[in-house]
């Protein structure tokens, strides 16, 4: 039995979208000429590979094993192709997606890696900065390569690697007059503060309202003019002359962590950013 390159590239675009009228636009489809073929390939492969359910599509675990395999394929194809063309065979280049959260991308990632971009300036990487809680199902549907979280994904077929800590203060500013207490987040999802509270191991939380600011230095913007305090990132704040951190709180420290889906093969390029990342984090966190 073969794997026939319009099947997979059918099943590849069903699994990286979860939708198959996505997919269907995506391969300049009918919707229904592109559910054809997937049954086609089901039943050459006797297996379903997706579920359907009223939001979307859910992938069986056989489905994330050929996924796997098409991430494989296609990385070996892409270096391949890359190698042929490219007099300078040492040299870097392909392909990947990394998605990140806000409070690390600009500050520790993008400087992290900044070295291996400029030396292989074939290398093309797209960045996804979002919310804590999206980034394990961009993960899961291979929408991304790479996630960066500060948070456990214990999941099997998940590789993991240790970037650094990142300490979390409470964070107020110079101006501040004492008045009722306003914490700023990002959004209604976000968890930080609440994790960092309930590592104070207080009787009762302080009385507080909430604000939100849309991202970390929307937050950082907003403590500096005195429109509430804030859990924070402690490297995001070194120098800043605007904000003074509360020691009467303890610092909440967390592992800032790699995760990327188990492959029977590594690209070039997938290693050396593995590495680099290892290398590179910690000097920025």
């Amino acid at each position: 039995m073969s794997l026939p390159s319009a099947h997979l590239d059918a099943f590849e675009a069903v699994a990286k979208t979860s939708s198959f009228s996505k997919a269907a636009k995506l391969l300049n489809l009918t919707q229904s000429g592109l559910s054809q073929k997937i049954k086609a390939f089901e039943k050459e492969l006797g297996l379903s590979l997706f579920i359907r359910t009223p939001t979307g599509v859910l992938m069986t675990d056989q489905a994330e094993k050929l996924l796997r395999y098409c991430q494989a394929k296609n990385s070996m194809e892409t270096e391949l192709l890359n190698s042929l063309s490219s007099e300078d065979t040492e040299r870097i280049s392909g392909v990947l997606k990394i998605a990140t959260y806000s409070s690390v991308f600009r500050s520790v990632i993008l400087p992290a890696l900044t070295p291996l971009l400029k030396e292989n300036t074939n290398i093309k990487i797209e960045f996804v900065c979002d919310e804590m809680h999206l980034l394990p199902k961009k993960l899961q549907s291979s929408e991304v390569d790479f996630i960066i979280m500060d948070c456990d994904l214990d999941k099997k077929n998940i590789e993991k690697a240790y970037l650094g800590k990142e300490e979390y203060v409470m964070i107020h500013s110079l101006k501040n007059n004492k008045k009722p207490l306003v914490l700023l987040d990002n959004d209604l999802n976000d968890d930080a503060t609440a994790n960092f509270f309930k590592s104070q191991k207080l009787k009762k939380l302080p009385k507080h309202t909430r604000s939100y600011f849309n991202d970390c230095y929307g937050i950082i913007d907003g403590v500096k003019e005195n429109l509430g305090s804030a859990v924070m990132s402690k490297h995001l704040i070194k120098n800043n002359k605007h904000i003074k951190i509360d020691d009467t709180y303890k610092p909440l420290s967390l592992n800032v962590m790699l995760y990327y889906h188990r492959q029977p093969y590594y690209s070039k390029l997938h290693k050396s950013i593995v590495q680099c990342l290892k290398e590179n984090c910690q000097k920025y966190l």
